[in-house]
Protein backbone atom coordinates (compact mmCIF):
# COMPACT_ATOMS: atom_id res chain seq x y z
CA UNK A 1 0.00 0.00 0.00
CA UNK A 2 2.34 2.16 1.00
CA UNK A 3 4.66 1.26 -2.68
CA UNK A 4 1.32 2.73 -3.97
CA UNK A 5 1.33 6.17 -2.49
CA UNK A 6 4.71 6.56 -3.49
CA UNK A 7 4.08 6.16 -6.74
CA UNK A 8 1.05 8.38 -6.57
CA UNK A 9 3.48 11.25 -4.75
CA UNK A 10 6.03 10.25 -7.52
CA UNK A 11 3.27 11.59 -10.34
CA UNK A 12 1.92 14.33 -8.52
CA UNK A 13 4.95 15.63 -7.71
CA UNK A 14 6.49 15.17 -11.88
CA UNK A 15 2.95 16.45 -12.74
CA UNK A 16 3.84 19.62 -10.73
CA UNK A 17 7.21 20.03 -11.72
CA UNK A 18 6.09 19.33 -15.24
CA UNK A 19 3.79 22.40 -15.08
CA UNK A 20 6.84 24.59 -13.82
CA UNK A 21 8.70 24.01 -16.47
CA UNK A 22 5.94 24.40 -18.86
CA UNK A 23 5.32 27.82 -17.08
CA UNK A 24 8.95 29.21 -17.40
CA UNK A 25 9.01 28.00 -20.86
CA UNK A 26 5.81 30.35 -21.88
CA UNK A 27 7.02 33.35 -20.21
CA UNK A 28 10.31 32.82 -21.93
CA UNK A 29 8.94 32.69 -24.80
CA UNK A 30 6.63 35.72 -24.73
CA UNK A 31 9.42 37.88 -22.69
CA UNK A 32 11.75 36.81 -26.12
CA UNK A 33 8.97 38.02 -27.92
CA UNK A 34 7.53 41.07 -26.45
CA UNK A 35 11.90 42.40 -26.15
CA UNK A 36 11.95 42.12 -29.99
CA UNK A 37 8.54 45.12 -29.96
CA UNK A 38 10.92 47.18 -28.05
CA UNK A 39 13.83 47.55 -30.16
CA UNK A 40 14.93 51.42 -30.56
CA UNK A 41 13.81 51.62 -33.94
CA UNK A 42 10.18 50.32 -33.23
CA UNK A 43 9.57 52.72 -30.46
CA UNK A 44 10.88 55.45 -32.32
CA UNK A 45 8.50 54.47 -35.01
CA UNK A 46 5.83 54.40 -32.13
CA UNK A 47 6.77 58.10 -31.03
CA UNK A 48 7.88 56.13 -27.52
CA UNK A 49 11.58 57.06 -27.67
CA UNK A 50 13.91 60.05 -29.37
CA UNK A 51 16.85 59.09 -31.82
CA UNK A 52 19.85 60.88 -30.45
CA UNK A 53 21.68 59.82 -33.05
CA UNK A 54 22.52 62.89 -35.48
CA UNK A 55 20.57 63.01 -38.34
CA UNK A 56 21.51 60.42 -40.85
CA UNK A 57 22.04 63.13 -43.65
CA UNK A 58 25.30 63.56 -42.19
CA UNK A 59 28.70 62.79 -41.40
CA UNK A 60 28.67 62.98 -37.71
CA UNK A 61 27.82 60.48 -35.00
CA UNK A 62 26.88 60.32 -31.39
CA UNK A 63 28.67 59.56 -28.23
CA UNK A 64 25.92 59.50 -25.90
CA UNK A 65 27.56 56.88 -23.20
CA UNK A 66 28.22 60.01 -20.51
CA UNK A 67 25.24 59.07 -18.85
CA UNK A 68 23.25 61.40 -16.51
CA UNK A 69 25.46 63.77 -14.71
CA UNK A 70 24.42 65.34 -11.50
CA UNK A 71 25.81 68.71 -10.81
CA UNK A 72 25.04 70.93 -7.42
CA UNK A 73 26.01 74.54 -8.74
CA UNK A 74 27.57 77.51 -7.10
CA UNK A 75 25.73 79.70 -3.84
CA UNK A 76 24.05 82.67 -4.33
CA UNK A 77 24.61 85.19 -2.46
CA UNK A 78 20.45 84.76 -1.30
CA UNK A 79 20.75 80.95 -1.02
CA UNK A 80 21.84 78.79 1.48
CA UNK A 81 23.17 76.64 -1.18
CA UNK A 82 23.32 75.67 -4.83
CA UNK A 83 20.79 74.32 -6.86
CA UNK A 84 21.23 70.87 -7.96
CA UNK A 85 20.85 70.28 -11.64
CA UNK A 86 21.10 67.26 -13.97
CA UNK A 87 22.23 66.91 -17.07
CA UNK A 88 22.56 64.20 -19.78
CA UNK A 89 25.21 65.36 -22.58
CA UNK A 90 25.91 63.73 -25.79
CA UNK A 91 28.76 64.57 -28.03
CA UNK A 92 28.83 64.49 -31.78
CA UNK A 93 32.30 63.30 -34.00
CA UNK A 94 33.18 62.24 -37.86
CA UNK A 95 31.37 59.09 -38.50
CA UNK A 96 33.65 55.95 -38.73
CA UNK A 97 36.64 57.48 -36.44
CA UNK A 98 36.59 54.63 -34.52
CA UNK A 99 40.34 55.95 -32.63
CA UNK A 100 38.61 58.74 -31.50
CA UNK A 101 35.62 57.16 -30.19
CA UNK A 102 38.05 54.90 -28.08
CA UNK A 103 39.94 58.33 -26.73
CA UNK A 104 36.37 59.73 -26.09
CA UNK A 105 35.36 56.26 -24.25
CA UNK A 106 38.70 55.96 -22.38
CA UNK A 107 38.36 60.14 -21.32
CA UNK A 108 35.15 59.81 -20.68
CA UNK A 109 35.61 60.30 -16.60
CA UNK A 110 37.59 63.79 -17.52
CA UNK A 111 34.84 64.51 -19.91
CA UNK A 112 32.72 64.55 -17.51
CA UNK A 113 34.68 65.99 -15.03
CA UNK A 114 34.76 69.00 -17.10
CA UNK A 115 31.56 69.26 -17.19
CA UNK A 116 30.95 69.12 -13.89
CA UNK A 117 33.61 71.93 -12.90
CA UNK A 118 31.83 74.18 -15.65
CA UNK A 119 28.44 73.83 -14.04
CA UNK A 120 29.31 73.58 -10.25
CA UNK A 121 31.50 77.32 -10.91
CA UNK A 122 28.44 78.94 -11.71
CA UNK A 123 24.92 80.20 -10.05
CA UNK A 124 21.90 78.98 -11.54
CA UNK A 125 20.83 82.59 -12.43
CA UNK A 126 24.02 82.76 -14.07
CA UNK A 127 23.50 79.49 -16.35
CA UNK A 128 19.79 80.48 -17.14
CA UNK A 129 21.13 84.19 -18.09
CA UNK A 130 24.09 82.22 -20.75
CA UNK A 131 22.88 81.03 -24.15
CA UNK A 132 23.05 77.25 -24.77
CA UNK A 133 25.19 78.30 -27.08
CA UNK A 134 27.85 79.76 -25.27
CA UNK A 135 27.96 77.32 -22.70
CA UNK A 136 28.21 74.28 -25.19
CA UNK A 137 31.41 76.43 -26.72
CA UNK A 138 33.14 77.14 -23.60
CA UNK A 139 32.80 73.39 -22.83
CA UNK A 140 33.21 71.74 -26.11
CA UNK A 141 36.54 74.03 -26.08
CA UNK A 142 37.74 72.75 -23.63
CA UNK A 143 36.92 68.74 -24.16
CA UNK A 144 38.95 69.62 -27.88
CA UNK A 145 42.05 70.39 -25.52
CA UNK A 146 41.96 67.39 -23.76
CA UNK A 147 42.02 65.45 -27.31
CA UNK A 148 44.64 64.53 -29.03
CA UNK A 149 42.85 62.34 -32.11
CA UNK A 150 40.26 64.28 -33.35
CA UNK A 151 37.84 66.74 -32.47
CA UNK A 152 33.82 66.87 -31.14
CA UNK A 153 31.60 68.71 -33.67
CA UNK A 154 28.90 69.85 -31.04
CA UNK A 155 27.81 69.06 -27.72
CA UNK A 156 23.92 68.46 -27.16
CA UNK A 157 21.96 68.18 -24.02
CA UNK A 158 18.96 65.37 -23.52
CA UNK A 159 17.66 66.59 -20.12
CA UNK A 160 19.58 69.90 -18.84
CA UNK A 161 17.07 69.88 -15.64
CA UNK A 162 17.48 72.21 -12.19
CA UNK A 163 16.03 70.41 -9.21
CA UNK A 164 14.05 72.15 -6.73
Amino acid sequence: MSRINDELLNKILLTIIAFILFIILVGTIYALAARKKNTPQNLIAQGKAVSLMSPSDTDEVSYYELGTIRVSTAKADSEEGGSIMILSPWLAYPAGDTVFFEEISRKSGTIKGIFQAYFSARTKNQLLTETEEKIVNVIMDEINADMALGKISSIYFTDYLFLE
